[in-house]
């Protein structure tokens, strides 16, 4: 029978089975959740971690950047952040331009090499591990270039072969370097300036034969950009062979839109008398080569004004004259005759990755200042005046103006710095000279900008003297050889330092000879550079203090070698000098210079020990003692990498 009742279905809930499948679904949904959270979690910190290993590389990229071009050199380091420590090394690779980029093992690199390169490339590396062990490196590479680096230019990639890159510049940065502003306007806020960019030439030795060497840039505030001469300076022995027809003339600035431009006629081939090596003389530079054979003159580069050298008596075909020393030291004249031998020094400057003749520097004016006077704003500033009237009356061919006179110094017994300066010109054409003298007679601000006049210190090449020994010494030494790689030995010397000691006055004077001789710190090659220019200062000693006498405890601290490489100035950076009682300082001009440190003006009685020290480096002795202190001291110190 059929019932008309509704059908109601039955309650039932999930089987077991079907829990079962349930939590397995869930247990892979949470298993996949808690990797990605654990994968995420790992990303984001290893992102964080080359974050501040970029930043790390940077950072260093930075540091060396600001860093003396010649001091910056491959190291290793190590940076602690957030709790993780990241290794940091940075190799450093010479890069020389001559139409390519050319580094060490090249073989098409330039020959000779020149000193120093034009770039440096640097690869920064920063090391870390993560926190599971897997090791993580991170590689950053930058490009650093001589003159663009010290400035504050920095180029991240391979530099175009011409390009002039916009700069930020800082003038006078280093210190006893002068920044020579080019215009008379002192309220102009667009101007250029003019500086050698090394607060000494490099001084390097060959034989007996010395090459000297610095840069001079002038810079453009206008248009952020800046005109690096590179000059070289050498003596050679060579020997006559006679005349040749792809001889050259001489490279030289001249005016075109008013600024001062490369010659494009500089370089041309002449006929004229030519030279070699004097084959009995060996281990001279290279480049002597290009100085015997090109350093002459012919009638036609006389009549165009465009010489190596000047002289009053010229051969009939128009060449200066050449001499020799003989067995007594004096200058002969060499006959012009082929295989005759005669003694010759070339001014060089670097023009497109080469070095090329120019005519020899032309030596007007010498100055000698304390170190303290140019660091001085005031000094400096009286200085770079003295500097633009000097060439003003050269070029007006006027008398020169006198030294300034606030330069004389007074000191208690101890040891100090004198800085001397030259001035040169160099020749202009008839038309060139001219428009000078017309900018200077119009009021034009920047008249200076079109004269081709260089500043050098001078202080490691003049011969120092005083009138007062007793009072007041001065550092003489020879110049030393830089580099010398059979006997792996690194010499430094001093020149220009005064040890005052008793009270009095002494005048310290500096000589320098005519021409390339001034700059060579040798002695001449031509009769007409055998006269000079010399500079005074007064040096005043006070030895007392009321009724208390004045002493001093004074050193030079030494570093032949580094690596097995000659001590540069970096190495000395922070070098601490410290007393009981007593004010150090410690003086370190370039790579030449002999560093010195100094305690000056001591009481009489004082007992002190003084103190040296210097990370990575041991010095022997670590302190000295001194008792009773009545007398001047002088204690001199060795410093050794650890």
């Amino acid at each position: 029978m059929i019932s008309n009742q509704a059908y109601a279905p039955r309650k039932r809930g999930f089987t077991f089975v079907e829990v079962l499948v349930a939590l397995v679904i869930i247990a892979v949904g949470v298993t996949g959740l808690v990797s990605l959270q654990r994968t995420f979690m790992q990303s984001s910190t290893r992102a964080t971690e080359h974050s501040a290993a970029l930043e790390i590389a940077q950072q260093r990229l930075e540091e060396l950047r600001f860093e003396l071009f010649e001091d910056i050199a491959s190291g290793t380091d190590s940076v602690l952040r957030d709790d993780k420590t990241y290794a940091v090394s940075w190799a450093v690779a010479p890069q020389y331009f001559d139409g390519l980029w050319r580094t060490t093992g090249d073989p098409d690199l330039p020959s000779p090499l020149p000193p120093s390169p034009d770039a440096k490339m640097v690869s920064i590396e920063v090391a870390w591990q993560m926190r599971g062990g897997e090791d993580q490196v991170l590689t950053l590479e930058g490009w650093l270039g001589r003159i663009a680096m010290r400035d504050g230019g920095l180029a991240v990639t391979t530099p175009p072969p011409r390009n002039e890159p916009s700069v930020t510049y800082n003038p006078g940065a280093a210190p006893e370097v002068i920044a020579v502003k080019l215009t008379e306007d002192d309220s102009a806020l667009s101007y250029q300036v003019k500086e050698t960019t090394r607060p000494t030439p490099t001084v390097m030795r060959s034989g007996d034969r010395l090459t000297v060497r610095f840069d001079t840039v002038t810079y453009d505030e206008a248009t952020q950009t800046q005109r690096v001469e590179d000059f070289i300076t050498l003596n050679c022995s060579c020997m006559f062979t006679g005349f040749e027809s792809s001889s050259i003339t001489p490279h030289r600035l001249i005016l075109k839109d008013d600024r001062l431009v490369l010659d494009p006629n500089g370089g041309a081939e002449t006929t004229k008398m030519t030279g070699v090596l004097n084959p009995a003389v060996t281990g001279q530079p290279q480049l002597c080569n290009e100085c015997c054979r090109n350093h002459h003159d012919n009638s036609t580069m006389v009549n165009t004004g465009n010489i190596f050298k000047h002289d009053t008596q010229r051969k009939q075909n128009g060449n200066h004259r050449h001499f020799y020393r003989d067995e007594n030291g004096l200058l002969v004249e060499s006959n012009q005759g082929a295989n005759n031998v005669y003694e010759e020094s070339c001014r060089m400057r670097r023009i497109d990755g080469w070095y090329a003749m120019y005519p020899d520097w032309q030596f007007h004016a010498v100055t000698v200042t304390s170190a303290d006077y140019l660091i001085n704003p005031d000094g400096a500033a009286v200085y770079t005046s003295y500097v633009r009237d000097v060439v003003k009356s050269l070029v007006m061919d006027s008398a020169l103006p006198t030294a300034p006179s606030d330069r004389d110094v007074t000191v208690n017994p101890g040891s100090y710095q004198m800085i001397g300066r030259g001035i040169y010109l160099d020749d202009m054409s008839t038309e060139h000279l001219q428009t000078v003298r017309t900018a200077i007679m119009n009021n034009e601000a920047d008249w200076i900008s079109k004269v081709p006049f260089y500043e050098v210190n001078l202080t490691l090449l003049g011969l120092w003297e005083t009138s007062n020994q007793p009072v007041a010494d001065v550092t003489n030494e020879p110049i030393q050889t830089i580099v010398d790689p059979e006997l792996n030995y690194y010499g430094t010397y001093s020149r220009g330092r005064v040890s005052a000691r008793d009270a009095g006055i002494a005048t310290v004077t500096m000589n320098a000879n005519l021409g390339n001789a001034s700059v060579l710190g040798s002695l001449p090659v031509h009769p007409l550079e055998d006269s000079g220019l010399s500079s005074t200062v007064n040096v005043t000693v006070d030895a007392s203090e009321g009724t208390t006498p004045l002493y001093s405890v004074t050193g030079e601290i030494y570093c032949l070698q580094f690596n097995g490489q000659p001590c540069k100035n970096t190495h000395y950076r922070d070098v601490s000098v410290s007393g009981v009682n007593v004010t150090c300082s410690f003086s370190k001009q370039g790579n030449a210079d002999t560093g010195s440190y100094a305690c000056n003006g001591i009481p009489a009685g004082t007992s002190t020990t003084i103190n040296f020290a210097k990370a990575g480096f041991t010095f022997t002795p670590s302190s000295v003692s001194v008792v009773n202190l009545s007398t001047n001291e002088v204690h001199n110190v060795r410093m050794d990498e650890n």
